[in-house]
């Protein structure tokens, strides 16, 4: 069997790390939007507008500067509006490519075991965010331009060819177009260049100028984004610098543990809500220092292929650890998305160090491609059945409630899909655990307030309302939605006092305007 897998030409080779990735996850791609995929995609008015690529590339109307990534979703409406299986679709094959792109980096670097790193990256457990989740494209796309920015510059060092220079920084400049969390990658490369210690390694070295002015250019507009566009206000943004470093440590510890054993996945993890989880102790921190100290002063005992990866998965990880606040860090300071990019270091390291451990012990060097076609099949069983959980909205949110009962987003989540399903009863307590874990969200309050007004609970509807109004005084819906609960209960003066506070919020608004109407036709209607 060894014979022969060796045997196999590069094109057969591909084809079967594309084949695996297809065998775990293509069965089940045709599934609804749910999360994100919502607010990126199906109810996102701008991906229908005919000049939505002017507003990509030149305004500030999407709520994350990823051009390239808006672009490539418009193009994909265009082609098939809001049907989810493409978007699943495209996905999947992009991870396909990835997959194939990472075994072509590993072998242009000499890394031993190329083919079983790339199998692991195809089928780990995770990922499955990445792939079930459509806006997740950006993962997937700027992974793909990263890894051939990275392919070209290595062409480019080894034959001083400047065409695959210029494509290697526009590579680079699509990567960051559609996430900046290929932002450390020319680190990683003046690090890599610099380990090998070759003739010209300086030249290299400062070519990759250009790489770090576009990757900080992208890092300020990203920042600028989370802060004024989307309005990050996790609890990472109380901390001082020393404090989200501690939390920071603690973080690379957890995903580490996460990529290694695979197991209890989750979206959102208990006790990872705001900085809970952080330590507030320097240890973490300092182990992980000590981590890279060791890969940097220790390399050849460690050998160069374990010393690089580890570098590699914590500095892809870097700009996800907490040191810099993002929007989901109010619902998780861990994301198994955001290991997506950082992922195949840790993988390069774990293999190569099994393969120094089949050099020194015979009989793990006789049952190798074994243990790896077993480690491979039992991380693909893992990735199938915690893809299943993503079947839709009522499979998702219940397991991660299952897995963490203090996701107050999975909570509400959940009651949105009770309600969707006319199922108020459910809804409704759903919406009340949300509210309990955090009470201070809007749409938790004012979804059960819709929800009680549905089930005709009128008066509890009143009050839902008003708490949400308190909440978010600005939000004229709130005031027209209680002034149709007050209309129902036979309060027409409180009702024209909510619609009027409405237009005063929001001059014309049409519900408000027709509900006026209504209330002043009636009066006039009604005998004197």
């Amino acid at each position: 069997m060894g014979r022969s897998l060796n045997s196999w030409s590069d094109r057969t080779k591909a084809l079967a790390l594309f084949g695996l990735t297809l065998l775990v996850y293509g069965f089940g791609i045709n599934r609804d939007f749910i999360f994100d995929d919502l607010v990126y995609i199906s109810q996102n008015p701008l991906l229908g507008r005919p000049d939505a690529l002017h507003l990509f590339w030149f305004t500030a109307d999407a709520f994350n500067y990823y051009p390239l990534f808006w672009s490539l979703l418009h193009l994909q409406w265009l082609a098939w509006g809001d049907y989810p299986l493409g978007y699943h679709a495209v996905t999947l094959l992009v991870h396909g490519v990835n997959v194939i792109l990472l075994w072509r980096i590993l072998r242009a670097c000499r890394v031993g075991g190329a083919g079983w790193i790339a199998a692991l990256f195809a089928v780990h457990p995770v990922n499955v965010q990445t792939i079930a989740w459509a806006a997740e494209q950006k993962n997937t796309w700027s992974f793909l331009f990263m890894a051939l920015a990275f392919i070209a510059f290595i062409k480019h060092a080894e034959k001083d060819d400047w065409r695959c220079y210029g494509i290697s920084f526009v590579c680079f400049l699509a990567a960051l177009a559609c996430k900046t969390s290929t932002v450390c990658l020319p680190i990683f490369l003046a690090i890599y260049y610099g380990f090998r210690r070759e003739t010209g390694a300086r030249r290299i070295l400062l070519r990759l100028f250009p790489f770090f002015i576009a990757g900080i250019a992208a890092g300020i507009t990203t920042m600028w984004f989370e802060q004024h566009r989307v309005g990050a206000k996790s609890l990472i943004g109380t901390l001082n610098l020393w404090q989200r470093m501690e939390a920071a440590g603690a973080a690379f510890w957890f995903y580490l543990e996460k990529a290694i054993v695979p197991i209890h996945l989750t979206p959102m993890y208990r006790g990872w809500a705001d900085t809970t989880a952080a330590t507030h102790t320097v240890i973490p921190g300092l182990l992980l220092v000590l981590l890279l100290a060791a890969c940097a002063l220790s390399w050849r005992r460690i050998s160069a292929p374990v010393a690089l990866g580890i570098t590699y998965y914590a500095l892809m990880l870097l700009p996800l650890l907490g040191v810099f606040d993002t929007n989901y860090f109010i619902y998780s300071q861990i994301a198994d998305h955001w290991q997506y990019h950082a992922l195949p270091g840790l993988l390069v390291a774990l293999v190569s160090a099994a393969r120094s451990l089949r050099e020194r012990i015979p009989l793990f060097a006789r049952y190798s491609k074994l243990a790896g076609m077993l480690v491979v099949a039992i991380t693909a069983l893992l990735a199938s059945a915690h893809f299943a959980h993503f079947e839709n909205a009522r499979t998702l949110w219940t397991y991660v409630i299952k897995q963490n009962p203090d996701a107050w987003m999975a909570w509400y989540n959940l009651g949105n899909d009770h309600f969707d399903n006319h199922e108020y009863s459910e809804a409704i307590a759903a919406y009340h655990e949300s509210i309990r874990l955090r009470p201070g969200y809007y749409r938790s309050n004012f979804n059960l307030a819709n929800t009680l007004a549905a089930a005709n609970r009128f008066d509890e509807a009143d009050r839902a309302y008003l708490e949400a109004e308190k909440i978010s005084p600005a939000d004229s819906d709130a005031f027209v939605n209680r002034a149709v609960v007050h209309l129902h209960m036979g309060r027409n003066d409180e009702a024209v006092q909510e619609l009027r506070h409405a237009l005063e919020l929001q001059p014309h608004k049409a519900s408000a305007e027709a509900n006026l109407a209504r209330i002043e036709r009636n009066l006039s209607l009604s005998p004197r």
